[in-house]
């Protein structure tokens, strides 16, 4: 249902130049796991959005994560080759053809935000805004990549790849659980517990992600791998090494599950959505990244 989503308000028509209308049909149309996606649907139903603006709400935050997927892999950031298993659409159709599709994809991201949180009353649109901004701005997305690029010229410690993946993956983390939350008023502690979650999920999340760039393949990941060490960016397998990263993993999966334990323990019908992320997704795939050779 999410990934038709997707291509349903793709900012594509049928009179898009032929080259930007490719790209915007390869990054909706290949959307992956849509782990996010799933995660801001569930959240938005949980609190009180009804099923369209749901829908709307997560294609909104999966085209911002999309549109930053297309710059990465541009030659002037990672140069990567594949992603999810095929040619990189740059590749394919020009680095000019990239940049504009991610430049349509965030325009149409804000608008179905905007459209489905419009009745939620006026305070709440305001913190919306607020958390996109934040989220998504020089303390957030863009200015985690602009450390990123830049991590050979810093110390290269466990420390900056840690508040790197904070500001980059732990952002759209908060994007996609915070935010929809917003909607229904959370107290101070549910906050506290959000924002705790949004960070180990994120830091586990690029943990593993680092894991993998370092003991797969391109053709078992589906991207290009490798390039952290290429690029010397960072990555926290490469600068702890694979036993303490692992075992950094399993650190943060455990404070992620006590958090949401925490949530749902203190409102089940809120909360019940992260059971299944936390102890079926991540715990799985933590598993898997811990027992790799």
């Amino acid at each position: 249902m999410v990934a038709r989503a997707l291509v349903e308000n793709s900012p594509a028509t049928p009179q898009t130049e032929p080259h930007l209308r490719a790209v915007l049909d390869h990054a909706t149309g290949t959307p992956g796991k849509l782990v996010r996606a799933r995660l801001v649907y569930a959240a938005a139903t949980a609190h009180g959005l009804d099923e369209d603006e749901a829908l709307q709400l997560a294609c909104a935050i999966e085209y911002f994560h999309l549109s930053s997927l297309l710059l990465d892999d541009l030659p002037c950031m990672d140069n990567a080759e594949t992603r999810r298993g095929q040619v990189c659409a740059h590749r394919l159709h020009g680095d000019a053809s990239a940049i504009l599709a991610s430049l349509a994809l965030i325009n149409r991201a804000y608008a179905l935000a905007g459209f489905a949180l419009a009745r939620m009353p006026g305070f709440v649109r305001v913190q919306a805004h607020a958390c996109i901004d934040a989220c998504l701005g020089p303390s957030g997305l863009v200015g985690g990549q602009a450390s990123d690029l830049r991590f050979a010229e810093g110390d290269r410690t466990a420390r900056s790849v840690s508040r790197i993946a904070a500001a980059k993956t732990g952002a759209l983390f908060w994007l996609a659980v915070y935010l929809p939350a917003l909607a229904s008023g959370p107290g101070a502690r549910e906050r506290r517990s959000l924002k705790a979650l949004c960070v180990y999920w994120g830091l586990a999340f690029q943990a593993l992600d680092d894991l993998g760039d370092v003991l797969t393949t391109s053709v078992e990941s589906g991207k290009t791998t490798g390039r952290d060490r290429a690029l010397a960016r960072p990555n926290l397998a490469l600068v702890m090494g694979v036993p303490a990263t692992r075992a950094r993993v399993s650190r943060l999966t455990v404070l992620a599950a006590r958090e949401v334990d925490a949530l749902i323990a203190s409102n089940p019908e809120r909360y019940a959505y992260l059971a299944p992320f936390q102890h079926g997704y991540l715990a799985s795939r933590s598993a898997v990244a811990v027992r790799a050779a």
